[in-house]
């Protein structure tokens, strides 16, 4: 992956993995080596993939979201054989009686960042600098697209067996809860085809830029171990802000489940914040779902989905993965503001704390 039209380079597929970090910090790398190698060595005998804004394509070009649907343990434990996403382009193509010229990531962060550019690459077609989440949230339908009237159906899903399942939905949220059962029968993960529109529909709808920033983050995530120079530097990409820094003083696992959140037995961390001068520092408690959807200073919410929340390991200067947490670890809490769609009404109903079972305000919208 290059810059518009430039040439792939290791640099920059490190950048975009590193990048995935931040957007996403929820488990380790184990389901994305073996990705990783697989795309490397792809665009390294298929050459470079161009990446363009959906606007500088002719609005008539038929283009498709891109993503792994699923488990990323299951990913692990199964990998791809390694056609499965430009197959189920291939077959929502037949489905939809339209070649697509143009694919895009339907969540520029984790693998789902990735596998679109192995798409591209097989499919000899343009990557678009685009996405519908400009993150990642938990359902297919969780996306600008849909805020925007397009549906995410007609869809495919190819499994690591090779076989594809075709999907019409009535409604958008439909999409997610009959795509799930068939990921379950296929594996426990999916190559998704989804969101088939025109670049001019795109344009106005889709969250532009997102993956040419994944990877400026992931080059700036590697070029320093500084916490301090991390945070400044990301905060001039991202708009990020910290919040806080201090030590991880316990960790919980609510035994009561939930039925709103995902996964249904939530989580917490409480990190004391270290004193400034003579002002005391503040107990902060992290919400933990499938990542942190909540911040909590002194019993007050301070920042909530979809703002991405993450931890930063101070010692180390790089961001922290949920299950890689320790009692007396030093942290940055760092938000960084999501797509501003996210914070109109019908976002914040589709994404925001309620969601998670936080019946509270967002703190923007105070």
């Amino acid at each position: 992956m290059g810059r518009d039209r430039g040439r792939p380079h290791r640099r920059g597929r490190a950048g975009a993995v590193r990048g995935s970090h931040l957007l996403l910090p929820a488990v380790g790398d184990a389901s994305k080596s073996s990705l990783v190698d697989w795309l490397t060595e792809l665009l390294e005998r298929n050459g470079p993939v161009p990446v363009q804004r959906p606007g500088t394509l002719d609005p008539e070009t038929a283009c498709v979201a891109v993503c792994v649907m699923g488990s990323g343990s299951a990913l692990a434990d199964l990998p791809p054989a390694g056609d499965e996403f430009a197959t189920a382009v291939e077959h929502l193509a037949q489905v939809c009686g339209r070649r697509f010229g143009a694919v895009y990531p339907l969540a520029a962060a984790t693998v789902s960042a990735l596998v679109p550019v192995a798409a591209a690459a097989q499919l000899s077609v343009p990557l678009l600098d685009a996405d519908g989440m400009g993150r990642t949230f938990a359902l297919i339908h969780h996306t600008a697209m849909t805020l925007g009237g397009l549906s995410p159906a007609p869809l495919v899903l190819c499994g690591a067996t090779g076989e594809t399942v075709a999907i019409g939905a009535a409604a958008a949220w439909r999409a997610d809860g009959l795509a799930r059962p068939s990921v379950d029968v296929l594996g426990g993960w999916a190559a998704l085809a989804a969101y088939p529109s025109s670049a001019g529909r795109l344009a106005r709808v889709a969250l532009p830029g997102t993956v040419s920033r994944l990877v400026n983050v992931g080059r700036l995530l590697l070029s320093t171990t500084d916490a301090d120079v991390l945070l400044t530097r990301l905060a001039a990409i991202t708009g990020s802000r910290r919040v806080g820094r201090g030590r991880i003083v316990e960790l919980e696992h609510l035994s009561r489940p939930s039925d709103v959140t995902v996964p249904a037995h939530p989580s917490s961390v409480v990190v004391d914040e270290l004193p400034d001068g003579d002002a005391p520092g503040r107990l902060f408690r992290l919400e933990l779902r499938s990542e942190i959807v909540a911040v909590f200073a002194d019993g007050a919410l301070l920042a909530a989905t979809p703002d991405l929340i993450c931890l930063v390991d101070v010692l180390r200067g790089r961001v922290s993965t949920l299950d890689s947490l320790e009692p007396g670890d030093l942290v940055d809490i760092l938000v960084t503001p999501a797509d501003a769609v996210w914070y109109s009404p019908e976002g914040l109903a589709m994404v925001g704390p309620a969601t998670h079972g936080i019946p509270l305000d967002h703190p923007r919208r105070r």
